[in-house]
C-alpha cells in the first residue's frame, strides 16, 4: 500500500473574523495564501517525480490550499465532499457568540452529542470520514495526497490506527493550518504514523502562528 499525506487546509478567513468553522465556508486570509505557498514548495520537492492522486475537501479553505498545492506539483485535486470539516448544522455561517446561545448541553458519551440542530455527532462524523477512506484506499493506486480539515485529520488518524468508539473521546491532538501528516504500513502491513502535524516549512519562513481550530 502506498502512503497517505495529509494536509489540513492554511489559515481561512473565519479563524480570525470570529466566524464558526465547520461547514462555514469561508476562503484563505492572505496570511493563509503565505502559508499555502511554502506548503505548496515544499510538497514540490518531497513529491518530485512520485505519482500521485489528489484529493481535497470541498470547502473553499481546503480547495484553495489545494489549488495552490496543485501549481507546483502539477497535478489537479479531485473534490471529495465526504473530507469536510465536522458539520455544525445551523450554526454555520454564524458568528461563535451567536452559536454560543444555540449551542446544546454537552451529554455523555461525547461521541453521540448532537452540539447543535441539523448537525452531526462526533460518531457520524466518524463513520462519514472512514467509509470516504475505505473508498479511497480500495481505489488507490499511487500516493494519496488529501487536503483537509483539522477535524477530518484526526478522524483518518483515529481510522488509520483502528481506535474504537471509547478512544476517540479519550485521545486528540491538534493540527496547524498546512501541518502535514504521514500515514504507511510497514514490510509486516502494520499501520503505522509516521509524522504527524509537520511545520517545518512555516518555521522556515516565520509563519506558524496559533493554533485555530476548524
Amino acid at each position: 500500500m502506498k502512503p497517505i499525506i495529509l494536509v489540513r487546509h492554511a489559515q481561512s478567513q473565519h479563524h480570525v473574523n470570529g466566524m464558526t468553522g465547520g461547514w462555514t465556508d469561508t476562503g484563505l486570509t492572505d496570511l493563509g495564501r503565505r502559508q499555502a505557498a511554502c506548503l505548496a514548495s515544499r510538497l514540490k520537492q518531497e513529491l518530485e517525480d512520485v505519482p500521485v492522486q489528489f484529493h481535497c475537501s470541498d470547502l473553499k479553505r481546503a480547495l484553495q490550499t489545494a489549488e495552490i498545492v496543485s501549481r507546483e506539483i502539477g497535478v489537479t485535486p479531485q473534490l471529495v465532499p465526504e473530507l469536510r470539516e465536522f458539520n455544525n448544522g445551523i450554526a454555520a455561517g454564524m458568528t461563535r457568540e451567536e452559536a454560543d446561545k444555540i449551542r446544546r448541553e454537552l451529554v455523555a458519551p461525547f461521541i453521540d452529542w448532537q452540539p447543535y440542530p441539523e448537525a452531526e455527532t462526533w460518531r457520524q462524523f466518524y463513520w462519514r470520514v472512514a467509509k470516504a477512506m475505505d473508498r479511497l484506499v480500495e481505489e488507490q493506486e499511487e500516493l494519496l495526497l488529501l487536503v483537509t480539515h483539522g477535524g477530518t485529520l484526526f478522524n483518518i488518524v483515529a481510522w488509520w490506527l483502528q481506535l474504537d468508539g471509547e478512544m476517540l473521546s479519550k485521545v486528540s491532538f491538534s493540527a496547524h493550518p498546512t501541518g502535514i501528516s504521514v500515514l504507511h504500513t510497514d514490510q509486516w502491513g502494520s499501520h503505522e504514523l509516521e509524522r504527524l502535524n509537520d511545520t517545518a516549512h512555516l518555521y522556515a519562513e516565520g509563519l506558524a502562528t496559533g493554533w485555530p481550530k476548524g
